[in-house]
C-alpha cells in the first residue's frame, strides 16, 4: 500500500523587526553625531531645532539607551551612539544607492529631467527656458516643481528633482552650486508713501518702517537688519508673505514698503510704484543651478544644465529673473 507523502512548505522568512524605530529619526541621530550640534543638524535637515531634539529622544526611548551626550561646547555621541552610527551609515548607504539606482534606471529610460525652482523664478524664468529647451530636444520630458527655497534643498535631497535654479544663499557643502546671473534688491515704496519721493536711503531709515517680504528674501532682510545692528539700531518685525501676486495685492493697497530684485522693476505691478535705491548694504543675490553632492546626472540632465548655461544671456532677456 503506497501512502502519500507530504510535503511541508519552506517557511516563509520572518519580516525584520525595526523595534519601532522610525528611519527619519535615525537620519536625525546621524546628522546631530555628524555635526556635533543640534543646531547645525537642524540647518542641514531644514527643520527646527525642537523637532530634532524631539527625534532624538523619542528615538533613545525606544533603543533604552542614551545616545547623546552634551558638553557646554558640543554634542558627542555615547560608546553606544558611536556603534549606532558605524552601522546605520552602513545600512543607509547601502540603501541610498540602491534607491538612487532604481531612480536613475527609471529617468534614463523616459528622458527625463526634474527642475525644482522657487515660486517667482519657477513663473516668469523657468517656462521661457524649458519651451526653448523642448523645441530643440523634444523627446526630453522636463517636469518644473514650484517650491519656496527649503523646499528646493529638501527636493535635491531626497531625490525627487534632479537639480534646482534659485538664489543660493551662503555655502553649504552639500551641494554644488553654478552661478549664470546676479541681480540686487531695491525698496519699493507705495505711491504716497513718505519714502516714495525719495532717489536713495540709508539702511537706518528702515527702523523706522516695517518691511513686507517674500519668505524667500529672509536672507535679504536679514543683511539689512545686520547693518541696522552695526548702527545701533533694529528693523522691526517684517510683514512675511508666500507668494508674489499676495505680495503685489499688499503694495498695491499702499499697506508699506517691499524688496523686488531690480529686474522686475520695469515690469507694469513694480514700475507703478517708486523704487528707492538702499545705499551702505549689499543686496546682490547670485542665481543659478544647484545640484546635490553626491548626485549624478543623467543624460538627459546634463543636457538641460549644458543647454541652460549657455542659452541663459539671451533666455533671460525675454523673461524676468525672480
Amino acid at each position: 500500500m503506497n501512502k502519500t507523502v507530504k510535503t511541508m512548505p519552506a517557511p516563509v522568512p520572518a519580516i525584520p523587526s525595526t523595534m519601532g524605530i522610525e528611519l527619519i529619526e535615525l537620519e536625525t541621530f546621524i546628522a546631530v553625531a555628524q555635526a556635533e550640534s543640534f543646531s547645525a543638524a537642524a540647518l542641514r535637515l531644514h527643520v527646527t531645532q525642537p523637532t530634532v531634539t524631539g527625534r532624538i529622544q523619542r528615538l533613545e526611548s525606544a533603543l533604552g539607551t542614551k545616545l547623546l551626550h552634551r558638553t557646554t561646547r558640543k554634542v558627542e555621541a555615547t560608546a553606544e551612539g558611536a556603534l549606532l552610527l558605524t552601522e546605520s551609515l552602513k545600512t543607509l548607504e547601502g540603501l541610498r544607492k540602491l534607491v538612487q539606482g532604481f531612480k536613475a534606471q527609471d529617468r534614463l529610460a523616459r528622458q527625463r529631467v526634474v527642475v525644482a525652482a522657487t515660486p517667482t523664478l519657477a513663473a516668469l524664468t523657468l517656462p521661457v527656458i524649458i519651451q526653448a529647451y523642448a523645441e530643440r530636444f523634444p523627446d526630453v520630458e522636463v517636469v518644473l516643481l514650484d517650491a519656496p527655497y527649503a523646499g528646493v534643498l529638501a527636493a535635491l535631497d531626497e531625490g525627487r528633482a534632479d537639480l534646482g535654479v534659485m538664489a543660493f544663499e551662503g555655502k553649504n557643502p552639500h551641494y554644488r552650486f553654478q552661478p549664470l546671473w546676479s541681480d540686487d534688491m531695491v525698496l519699493v515704496a507705495p505711491q504716497g508713501h513718505p519714502l516714495a519721493g525719495m532717489h536713495s536711503v540709508g539702511p537706518e531709515v528702515l527702523a523706522t518702517h516695517v518691511l513686507m517680504v517674500l519668505d524667500q528674501y529672509q536672507g535679504i532682510r536679514a543683511r539689512i537688519a545686520e547693518a541696522l545692528h552695526q548702527r545701533g539700531l533694529s528693523l522691526p518685525p517684517s510683514k512675511v508673505v508666500a507668494n508674489l501676486s499676495t505680495l503685489l495685492g499688499m503694495l498695491n493697497a499702499g499697506m508699506g514698503l517691499t524688496l523686488f530684485p531690480r529686474s522686475m522693476s520695469t515690469r507694469r505691478e513694480v514700475a507703478r510704484h517708486a523704487l528707492v535705491e538702499i545705499k551702505g548694504v549689499d543686496l546682490s543675490r547670485q542665481f543659478g543651478i544647484v545640484l546635490a553632492k553626491r548626485a549624478t546626472l543623467n543624460t538627459a540632465g546634463q543636457s538641460f544644465c549644458r543647454f541652460f548655461r549657455q542659452a541663459t544671456p539671451a533666455l533671460l532677456a525675454k523673461s524676468i529673473p525672480q
